[in-house]
């Protein structure tokens, strides 16, 4: 308590001297320490007056939550820190604040008196503590200094401070020393003691000492990204930036594109979202819900020359390396370099529509439009219209003005006919027309319209055998025929299976996690009915609800009789009361039970039981 009163002494002197520096601009004695010196001389040359008001508020809101966002590293790294510090310094009435590398304050704590007065001067969350802002201060001026720094008093070059002390130190990246933001500890003059300066400088060293082992993590997680992604792409060349634009690793791509990479990434690292761009594709990698880098996508195929130069990045997404899937992808991959019509025959949930966006991206109407059309999903009475469009007046409730179809919509482009084997026979001889002479009549006109489209048909049908039966046209599917691509369904691809996996949680932009061995060999034996697309969502699902997705798949068929499907006797019993002691909590009644809670969901679906305030 001494020091501070000897130091309130000093600052007498140190109040006159400031004065006739400020006022008359005349060098004070020897009494003003020189970086405090130096400090209020840019103060000064700032325009600051004395009397003017600190922390000038300048991030709120949505600004304040991006700024936390893009600091989001030094943030993870000093919480833990400031936490105990905040407990060494209880009933201290100080106030620990985190600022970023603009002295703009991201977290203000401390207990409820001293928030309050430091609320006063305007020492809140999205304050401005630079000595442009602020004058002298120990955050604006530790960093103009670039080391710690104590501000007592008086020191301050703001007159509403001079009842303030306040240490700072500078955070700097322990690798690449790039300065990441300050650490400052405030508090009412009479309760800064000696031990503050150490506190600061530790507790520095502490956050220090965390960023170098969330530098290591974030390094092997993107590491382990790109060895996934170099399993994935099946030969694309790729590469992983860090979060400061640096390339990890790369493989098959030159040095000189990393330059556009990097300025792509900064739109990654803000929004979260991929990027794609012309040449190269930006999907970010995440690591506890913090955006940590980016795997690239060059969109060049090493050793496979056939895929054309405008194609970009477009077969990329295209996992997988089993003999039936790569033909499938070879044929798909040269069919882009002409305008011949395409079959896709398939299982539903193979990929049919993912293949025709890729195949329509790789060809050289990547820039016209890509419409699809689902034919089964369309009233029969209505399909010739939606496809074909419509003049005014061609039946009740039509527009008067009339109404292009689809495929006059995808003029210069691509139309995909999904379910093609739903076609009426009206439709069927109309599509026929477009095949053979490039244009359509809309519904009700007598006059021709010429159309520019290439068109991809799919089907989960064997329209060879429905033209036998007489459901579809000889003439029109010969006209669709011309390059068949065959997909596999998943369980003839099982290699594909868990690269299919890998890959889904990277879309959900999480790590892939190491599963274990018994989960891997239970999705590998699964049948997938419903292919590649049952896999997506069966791995969506499992990140929303932070389960295993071995976990969530179907139960085996049961071939038991009724009485053993049931299970043990009472179960279901047991169940109901559980969910009713817990009020219709899954969570609570499956640990109350002992089980997990996707084996409590399937047991409920077992049983028809349906979750409720109420059980019955």
């Amino acid at each position: 308590m001494g020091d501070a009163r000897d130091r309130v002494h000093e600052n007498v002197h140190l109040v006159r001297a400031g004065r006739q520096h400020v006022h008359h601009g005349n060098l004070p004695g020897p009494t003003v320490r020189k970086a405090i010196l130096r400090s209020w001389e840019r103060s000064r040359g700032f325009g600051l007056a004395p009397h003017d008001a600190p922390g000038t508020l300048v991030l709120e809101g949505d600004a304040l939550v991006a700024a936390r966002q893009a600091n989001q590293e030094l943030i993870s790294a000093a919480e833990p820190v400031l936490a105990e510090l905040r407990q060494r310094l209880a009933g201290t009435d100080q106030v620990v604040t985190l600022c970023d590398a603009a002295a703009r304050a991201l977290l203000v704590e401390g207990e409820l008196s001293a928030r309050r007065a430091a609320d006063r001067i305007c020492l809140i969350p999205g304050s401005d503590w630079s000595e442009s802002a602020s004058g002298t201060n120990a955050m604006g001026t530790a960093l103009a200094e670039g080391h710690l720094v104590t501000v007592y008093a008086s020191e301050h070059y703001l007159e509403s401070l001079h009842s303030w002390a306040c240490v700072a130190a500078p955070i700097r990246h322990p690798i690449t020393q790039e300065l990441l933001g300050v650490l400052d500890l405030s508090g009412e003059l009479m309760n800064v003691n000696a031990h503050t300066q150490a506190a600061i400088s530790q507790s520095v060293q502490a956050i220090l000492a965390r960023l170098s082992v969330l530098e290591a993590a974030y390094r092997q997680a993107l590491l382990e990204a790109f060895a996934d992604q170099a399993v994935l792409s099946r030969g694309l060349a790729a590469g992983v930036l860090d979060r400061r634009g640096n390339l990890l690793k790369a493989s098959g791509v030159r040095l000189d594109q990393a330059g556009e990479w990097r300025e792509a990434l900064a739109e990654v690292l803000r929004t979260g979202r991929e990027y794609e761009g012309e040449q190269f594709r930006l999907r970010p990698v995440r690591l506890a819900g913090v955006v940590i880098g980016a795997l690239v996508d060059a969109g060049v195929r090493l050793g496979r020359g056939h895929v054309p130069a405008g194609g970009s990045s477009a077969f990329s997404d295209l996992v997988g390396s089993s003999p039936k899937w790569l033909a499938a992808l070879d044929r798909a991959s040269r069919a882009a370099q002409s305008t011949a019509t395409v079959l896709l025959t398939g299982e539903t949930g193979t990929g049919k529509e993912v293949l025709a966006r890729a195949i329509h991206r790789a060809s050289s109407r990547s820039k016209g439009p890509f419409v699809a059309v689902n034919c089964g999903a369309i009233a029969p009475a209505l399909v010739s219209s939606e496809l074909f469009g419509y003049v005014g007046g061609a039946f009740t409730g039509a527009n008067p003005r009339g109404s292009a179809g689809k495929v006059e919509t995808a003029n210069g482009g691509t139309l995909f006919l999904d379910e093609v084997s739903e076609l009426t026979p009206e439709a069927q001889v109309h599509l026929l027309r477009v095949l053979q002479e490039r244009e359509i009549v809309r519904v009700g006109s007598p006059h021709a319209i010429p159309v520019d489209v290439r068109v991809i048909a799919a089907t989960n049908r064997d329209l060879a055998a429905m033209v036998q039966q007489g459901r579809f046209r000889q003439d029109l599917y010969y006209r669709l025929n011309v390059i068949p691509i065959s997909l596999p369904p998943l369980r003839e691809r099982r290699q594909d299976i868990l690269p299919l996996v890998n890959h889904a949680f990277l879309r959900q932009g999480v790590t892939p996690p190491d599963l274990g061995r018994d989960s891997y060999e239970r999705l590998m034996a699964h049948d997938w009915p419903g292919n590649v697309r049952e896999l997506m969502n069966l791995v969506e699902q499992a990140v929303v609800l932070g389960e295993n997705p071995a976990d969530l798949l179907p139960l085996p068929p049961l071939t038991l009789p009724k009485a053993s499907v049931l299970g043990e006797a009472g179960e279901e019993e047991r169940i109901r009361r559980a969910l009713a002691a817990c009020d219709g909590n899954a969570s609570a009644a499956a640990k109350q039970l002992g089980i997990s809670r996707s084996t409590l969901y399937r047991k409920l679906e077992l049983y028809g039981i349906r979750l409720g305030r109420q059980v019955q």
